[in-house]
């Protein structure tokens, strides 16, 4: 099988962006990567810029990313179409500082205006920008509709995808069989879009199965927000 799979994670960038469709999972990985890069990186942000689905809210998420030494940056009561310009100020603030930064963006028309009004400051410090493919929902079935999304959030946001986070599962039907058919359509779709896996996510009940697969560049994640948004 041709590798398509970066061989680590890059730790070293300021700014990580994760979006993808809704239950690709972007934003309980943009999380457990937080948790991660908060081992090498002082003084680390973790933005919730998902505006139609804030998952960074509860009390017990923010004490739990306090306690990691990542601030919380996430909107504050109700916006629309209207309010993107005016979102962004605290976001811009932390851009503008030399501060790590994670976003995790909807990957959608909403996420796209707020890439593109972000993107003079994002493009001014290295970033890795990471579409979240979950095969086995419905914005990321088919070559069509990845190619859609991408082209969206680029052509909006003016900023270039870096690479590609496959999670595959099917929540609690997901098995060792979902996860290593569901890579290879990821896998399919990094060949289209011309970008590199950077890694593969899995429950920790999977890892010991799907790194005999895969190797280094599989990572166990854990679930911090609600199962079925993954």
């Amino acid at each position: 099988m041709e590798k398509t799979v970066k061989d680590n994670l890059d730790y070293t960038s300021n700014i990580d962006i994760f979006a993808g469709g809704f239950g690709s999972g972007k934003s309980e990985i943009a999380l457990n990567y937080a948790v991660d890069k908060a081992k090498y990186s002082k003084d680390l942000v973790l933005s919730d810029l998902d505006l139609v689905n804030p998952y960074f809210v509860s009390r017990d998420l923010k004490i739990m990313l306090e306690e990691n030494g990542i601030t919380l940056s996430a909107p504050r009561g109700e916006f629309t179409f209207g309010d993107v310009p005016h979102i962004p100020s605290e976001i811009i603030s932390i851009l503008n500082q030399d501060r790590n930064i994670i976003i995790d963006v909807a990957g959608d028309e909403v996420g796209s205006l707020i890439l593109g009004y972000l993107n003079k400051y994002i493009k001014a410090r290295p970033y890795n920008f990471y579409l979240v493919l979950n095969p086995y929902r419905p914005f990321a079935q088919d070559a069509e509709s990845i190619i859609e999304l991408k082209e969206t959030l680029e052509n909006a946001s003016k900023l270039k995808f870096t690479g590609i986070i496959s999670n595959p599962n099917l929540v609690e039907e997901t098995n060792l069989e979902t996860i290593i058919n569901g890579h290879k359509k990821v896998e399919e779709f990094a060949k289209i879009l011309e970008l590199p896996v950077n890694f593969i996510t899995v429950g920790k009940q999977f890892y010991n199965d799907v790194v005999k697969y895969y190797g280094s560049v599989v990572k166990e994640i854990k679930l911090y927000l609600r199962p079925n948004i993954l």
